[in-house]
């Protein structure tokens, strides 16, 4: 990659068969470029500096923030926003430490965000030298995924790896790499990045007509919406279902943006500080039909309560969270549609729905 006045060449290895030789940090950097990377969150250190150097040539701007745990934020929000995945980094050490709240944050929110974590060196680490601590553990439960680079030759495999897993999960990764392996060259086959919509589907039809059974039977429905309609962008598609059945909407904890609050059938959120009435109508039913990504633990404490009598069937892209849940879920294993478009770009029509 390299720079010709104001204007920025990248280099596409992602579309050549044929590896090539280039630096380590070039090989990172030209995988953050194949998956279309133009923002990163952190603070500057040593630890990846060589890689940093290669940024604005790459078209990829570096917003330094304060404090780690902002970066880390930022990169969550940013997912949210624009529907790619945010990306931060920062110094090995207590650097990455600091990355533990957000990208706890961001697991919660399902937020697809790559977690950068250069690591001490392999020729100094269990020296106890400077800045060195174990980065693996303290990401293990807060991650959909974990990648390790074992070996510099792999840095764009496993780049393109965190990428491809954040997308396709919808969560938090970590990419874990060597200081030292910043350095050196190697030949290398920049992959090309997965096509998430490739590995979704519109979920099983048996358990979708198995649900579609329920609500026709229920004589008081009631439609939680939440993670998985915004992140669908179901909003409109569930408004039409509510009308048809003229059953309430409650929505989930912080997902206000789940149903127009204005609407006549909405009766607002369950959870922290919540609504009286999206309570009463959720004990009060017979059918619950949920929009999640998850069932987070205000509403799972709820659905929990033995005073709720409905029966629930739930649209989500994970595997039920409990077991607890089972006997109460008719669990549809289902797709969203493609993430929003970034700003500025429109997407193109769509020949087949999903919800079709």
């Amino acid at each position: 990659m390299r720079a010709q006045g104001q204007k920025t060449i990248r280099r596409a290895f992602a579309t050549k068969r044929s590896p090539e030789l280039m630096s380590n940090s070039e090989a990172f950097v030209e995988t953050l470029a194949a998956n279309k990377v133009e923002h990163s969150f952190g603070i500057v250190g040593s630890a990846f500096m060589d890689a940093l150097d290669l940024f604005p040539a790459a078209g990829i701007r570096f917003i330094s923030t304060q404090h780690e745990q902002g970066a880390a934020h930022m990169a969550d929000g940013y997912a949210r926003a624009s529907g790619k995945a945010g990306v931060c980094i920062a110094q090995n050490g207590p650097g990455i430490t600091n990355f533990v709240t957000g990208i706890g944050a961001a697991m919660g929110a399902h937020s697809p965000v790559v977690c950068i974590t250069p690591e001490a060196g392999t020729l100094t680490k269990g020296h106890g030298g400077f800045q060195e601590v174990d980065q693996i553990p303290m990401f293990s439960t807060i991650t959909k995924g974990q990648f390790h680079v074992n070996h510099p030759a792999r840095m764009a495999e496993f780049t393109g790896l965190a990428f491809d897993t954040a997308l396709r999960t919808r969560g938090p990764t970590q990419l874990n790499i060597p200081r030292d392996y910043f350095y050196g060259e190697h030949k290398f086959l920049i992959p090309e990045p997965l096509d998430v919509s490739l590995t979704r589907t519109p979920g099983n039809m048996t358990q979708l007509q198995k649900a579609a059974q329920m609500l026709a039977g229920a004589k008081k429905p009631v439609i939680l919406a939440g993670g998985g309609v915004v992140m669908g962008q179901a909003v409109e598609e569930t408004k039409a279902l509510a009308e048809l059945l003229g059953c309430p909407v409650a929505v989930t904890y912080l997902h206000n943006d789940a149903f127009p609050c204005d609407h006549p059938l909405a009766v607002g959120a369950l959870g922290y500080q919540g609504s009286k009435a999206a309570m009463s109508v959720m004990r009060d039913a017979d059918v619950d039909s949920s929009g999640l990504i998850d069932y987070e633990s205000f509403v799972r404490a709820m659905l929990s309560d033995s005073s709720s009598n409905a029966a629930a069937s739930q649209r989500h892209v994970s595997p039920p969270p409990t077991a607890q849940q089972q006997s109460r879920l008719t669990p549809l294993v289902a797709s969203l549609p493609k993430p929003p478009p970034p700003p500025g770009e429109t997407r193109p029509p769509s020949s087949t729905s999903p919800r079709e």
